[in-house]
């Protein structure tokens, strides 16, 4: 199963069948199905290179988990989303299975719905509330080993300057981090399932063993971490 997006194995779905509204990820607003004014006819995007110069930085942090090329292969491009969402599941299942979680079974569920014939929104939510609990125990056991270690899941911390806090074990899960000042900030075993981490400065931060970080977290930031202080398989 890939999770690594390929554009060039892909019909540019997220620049299709994806919406997106004028603000300060988007430069103008764009409806489900409708086709992004800046999508060659190679099925390319024509600003690629110049994406966060031209207002769109939603774009250039946006990724698939390789759902796209998956679904354009497969001949299932009206599946995308659903596709895309088991993909994302299973990219946190890699992670779970890392930390030596048993997860072989529901690795194995996401990989056949996920080239399903006709995966439904009941089948992938059924699937996602079974994996919850297990991602949460990961985290869970994670933090054990620190003493008290900061509970700030779903916290409001825009603009928020973290440099002194010690953040090693903290659960930001869900956590807005939106330019939060984390430079040189032990992230190790930090829950970051959902975080959001747009313009945030990780400059010289520690997160390569931090938890449920995804390329569009990296992808968000003012400043990533260099490739010692990011998840291996994150890394460019």
């Amino acid at each position: 199963m890939e999770l690594v997006a390929d554009c060039s194995r892909c019909l540019g779905l997220c620049c299709v069948l994806l919406p997106f509204a004028r603000s300060a990820e988007f430069a103008f607003d764009k409806a489900a199905g409708e086709t992004c004014r800046h999508l060659a006819a190679d099925h390319r995007c024509g600003i690629h290179a110049r994406l966060r110069e031209k207002g769109m930085r939603g774009c250039a942090a946006y990724d698939c988990f390789g759902a796209g090329q998956s679904v354009t292969g497969t001949g299932r491009v009206e599946h995308f989303r659903l596709v895309e969402q088991v993909h994302e599941i299973a990219w946190y299942l890699g992670d779970a299975a890392g930390r030596g979680a048993d997860v072989a079974g529901l690795v194995e569920e996401a990989e056949a719905l996920a080239v399903a014939a006709h995966p439904s929104s009941a089948l992938v939510e059924d699937l996602r509330s079974r994996v919850a609990p297990v991602l949460r125990e990961v985290a869970r056991a994670a933090r054990a080993s620190y003493a008290s270690p900061l509970s700030a899941a779903g916290a409001d911390l825009v603009a928020a300057d973290l440099r002194r806090e010690d953040l090693r074990g903290a659960d930001l899960r869900g956590a807005l981090l939106i330019e939060a000042d984390l430079r040189g900030v032990d992230l190790t075993d930090a829950d970051l399932l959902g975080a959001d981490l747009r313009g945030a400065d990780l400059r010289d931060a520690q997160a390569s063993a931090a938890l449920f970080v995804t390329r569009r977290q990296l992808g968000s930031v003012q400043v990533r971490p260099g490739d010692e202080g990011t998840p291996r398989r994150l890394r460019r």
